[in-house]
């Protein structure tokens, strides 16, 4: 998903954005704090692994009907202002749309079918407790990245192959050789974004600034907790 439908190739700012709205301040300075102990892990461990410390500090603790909640209300106004163009056309042209993401899917799904009209997404499952709230770890099946983002896809459509695969890092090869045809977007920062009207449901868009949680207050403050994201990216590097 990032850097492949959306044109940044990081998550960070809107893990960031999740912990604001549903730990305030104080959640979104401990993943901040943890970013340099995630860049390490996901570039000289294992992708998934950094990706899992996100998880753990972005959701540990929270009931998951919070984690919907603000997922469903505020991430689209980000997502929706990222898309990227070219991948866009080719994804918009397919009949049916899924989409396979190392994010979780509770944190991505509600704009991936409400606002881009996509008909399966296979993320990340996060653990949850009896009582219905996060344990921070990741499912059985661990974070969807390589050879487990195939698995998952064969899962989904059996012995029948996707017509197109688009992807965007080296982990992402397993899965598109399962399909007819794969292509690798790289990267681009200059890149268009989508306008917002020309999204499937552009009615859903009036949400975007009149939304306010009982958690976290107006959009607006996501906004400052993603600037802070990005800015610390920046030196950190984070892809």
């Amino acid at each position: 998903m990032d850097g492949t439908l959306l044109r940044g190739r990081s998550s960070f700012p809107y893990f960031a954005v999740m912990a604001f709205e549903l730990g305030g301040i104080l959640r979104l300075l401990v993943l901040v704090l943890a970013a340099p102990l995630v860049g390490l892990l996901y570039y000289f461990v294992s992708e998934s692994a950094g990706i899992q410390i996100l998880i753990f500090v972005a959701f540990c603790g929270v009931r998951v009907s919070r984690i919907e909640s603000v997922a469903r209300a505020v991430l689209p106004k980000f997502y929706s202002t990222d898309l990227h163009s070219e991948s866009w056309r080719v994804f918009s042209a397919c009949g049916r749309r899924c989409v396979l993401t190392a994010n979780p899917t509770v944190m991505v799904e509600p704009f991936l079918k409400d606002f881009l009209g996509v008909d399966l997404v296979l993320g990340t499952e996060i653990s949850v407790t009896e009582s219905g709230r996060a344990t921070g770890l990741v499912g059985r099946t661990g974070v969807l990245v390589g050879r487990r983002k195939a698995d998952a896809l064969k899962n989904a459509f059996g012995d029948v192959s996707p017509e197109i695969g688009l992807g965007d890092r080296l982990t992402d090869l397993p899965f598109m050789s399962l399909c007819k045809e794969g292509y690798m977007v790289p990267p681009n920062p200059a890149v268009e974004a989508v306008a917002i009207d020309k999204l499937p449901k552009p009615e859903q868009n009036s949400k975007f600034y009149i939304c306010r949680l009982s958690c976290g207050g107006p959009v607006s403050g996501s906004n400052f907790a993603i600037k802070i994201a990005e800015n610390f990216e920046l030196l950190l590097l984070l892809e």
